[in-house]
C-alpha cells in the first residue's frame, strides 16, 4: 500500500527531528490543522501549505504527492525559514 499524503508529511517531519507543534508554526497554522493533515482528516490541503511544509522540511512537493520516492530524496536537504 502506498503511502499517503500525512503518513510522508510525518515521515520527513519525524525524520527532520521536528515536532508537529514546530513544523504547524512554521507553516502558520494550528497544532489541530497540521494534525489533521497528517491524519488524513484534510482531503484537499491548500497548495499554499503544502509547499510550505516541502521547503521547510527539505523535500519536493513530488515527494509529499507520491510521485518520487524517499530514496529519490535528499532528506532532509535544508531548513528554510517560512514568515506567516
Amino acid at each position: 500500500m502506498e503511502e499517503t499524503l500525512g503518513q510522508r508529511i510525518r515521515k520527513a517531519r519525524q525524520r527532520y527531528g521536528m515536532s508537529q507543534t514546530e513544523l504547524a508554526k512554521r507553516v502558520g497554522i494550528s497544532k489541530t490543522a497540521m494534525n489533521q493533515i497528517e491524519m488524513g482528516e484534510t482531503l484537499d490541503p491548500r497548495m499554499s501549505r503544502l509547499r510550505a511544509i516541502a521547503d521547510i522540511l527539505g523535500v519536493s512537493m513530488d515527494y509529499l504527492a507520491g510521485r518520487e520516492d524517499e530514496d529519490d530524496e535528499e532528506a532532509p536537504r535544508r531548513r528554510v525559514a517560512v514568515v506567516a
